[in-house]
């Protein structure tokens, strides 16, 4: 949690020296978000939680760069730890990176529909310890480490002057926990509190029926 934290202060500390304009409809933002997700069919999991962040830079209308960094924390089951006894399983750790480019096309005043491609790199690592007589050990080990490419389509529309939601398809040829295709579902809200900042709300849900959660901010810059 420290470690989440941390780097949640670090992004809003860059960001609010950065941000200068309009966050509604725009392709220079940085989002800093909470994540819950529960990732049902992934394993022997509960459900995770962590910071998502999101950069987008446009050097030049109709086209943008796109990053981000992921990372959310869970704990192996009962059912899993009993398995293993009397080996002690540590929190399982996921980091995400993403990495893309988008392209972007107005429709009307108020309304985008674009589409990205990019790739996405997982690292996901744990702890296993045992303390039991004479045998005392303690090991970090990855458990995956995978990267995967994705394409995508989506929408953006202005609802009200202060209000814009999002649409997302996502196809990707595997996850962490997958090497076959999975598709992505997802919405976003938007509502501006400041010039250049609006709170952020999002939903999404997976072929693998995994629920992803988000609540956070959006500064433009």
């Amino acid at each position: 949690m420290k470690k989440i934290l941390s780097l949640f202060t670090l992004a809003v500390a860059f960001s609010a020296t950065a941000a200068s304009a309009d966050p509604l409809m725009k392709y220079n933002f940085l989002d800093v978000a909470y994540q819950w997700n529960d990732s049902k069919g992934y394993g022997p999991v509960t459900p995770t939680n962590g910071i998502d962040t999101r950069l987008s830079i446009s050097p030049f209308e109709y086209f943008a760069l796109e990053g981000g960094y992921n990372y959310s924390q869970g704990d192996f089951s009962q059912t899993a730890q009993n398995e293993v006894a009397p080996i002690s399983l540590g929190s399982i750790n996921y980091n995400t990176w993403t990495y893309g480019a988008l392209g972007y096309y107005h429709i009307c005043p108020g309304f985008d529909i674009l589409g990205r491609v990019g790739g996405a790199h997982y690292n996901v690592n744990s702890s296993a310890s045992v303390d039991v007589e004479d045998i005392n050990f303690s090991e970090d080990y990855t458990l995956v480490g995978k990267d995967r490419v994705y394409a995508g389509v989506g929408t953006r529309y202005l609802l009200l002057d202060d209000v814009e939601v999002d649409a997302n398809i996502l196809y990707q040829n595997g996850n962490a926990a997958k090497d076959t295709a999975v598709w992505s579902y997802s919405g976003t809200a938007l509502y501006t509190i400041l010039d250049n900042v609006a709170l952020k709300a999002d939903a999404g849900i997976d072929s693998d029926s995994a629920v992803t959660l988000g609540a956070g901010v959006r500064l433009a810059m």
